[in-house]
């Protein structure tokens, strides 16, 4: 992921969700079972899974502050990093080159697409409007260290 040392927690991960889009729609280019398009799709994984492990640590932790009560946003974006999670399995199970593959890898992109765009407008202003500058950016930092450091295997579920 972009790794600029100035990023706040919320410019970090739009910048990832930028990154991550751009490698969505470079998997679009390139013809079904083209070797190039397994491998890409095996690097975009690891860095989806690395960054929900990023948000699952540092934007949630955060995310329920300033909420109305019984709102469910947070936890809905929990429950999609899980099924997000559970697709990369799914896909890393798959043959290479396979209708299936194929299947769970335009699912997966449709669906981190969509969650994307839900945390951007439903979650990031919320965090923006109740969290300080300067924890804002140290949790950029943090997000970066967690990142570089994580794993890009999915395990089972979200961290909460």
């Amino acid at each position: 992921m972009a790794a600029d040392p100035e990023l706040d927690l919320l410019e970090q991960l739009t910048t990832d969700h930028e990154v991550l889009r751009v490698r969505f729609s470079e998997l679009a280019g390139l013809p079904l079972g083209d070797p190039h398009r397994d491998r890409l799709a095996l690097v975009t994984t690891d860095t989806l899974v690395r960054h929900l492990t990023a948000e699952e640590e540092h934007l949630y932790p955060i995310a329920r502050h300033g909420r109305p009560r019984g709102d469910g946003v947070v936890d809905h974006g929990l429950q999609s990093h899980a099924a997000l999670r559970a697709l990369v399995r799914e896909l890393r199970a798959a043959r290479s080159g396979s209708a299936e593959f194929d299947r769970l890898l335009a699912r997966l992109v449709e669906e981190a697409t969509g969650h994307f765009g839900q945390e951007e407008t439903l979650l990031f202003p919320t965090v923006r409007e109740h969290t300080d500058t300067m924890r804002m950016s140290a949790l950029g930092a943090q997000v970066r260290a967690t990142e570089r450091a994580t794993s890009g295997e999915p395990h089972p579920g979200p961290r909460t």
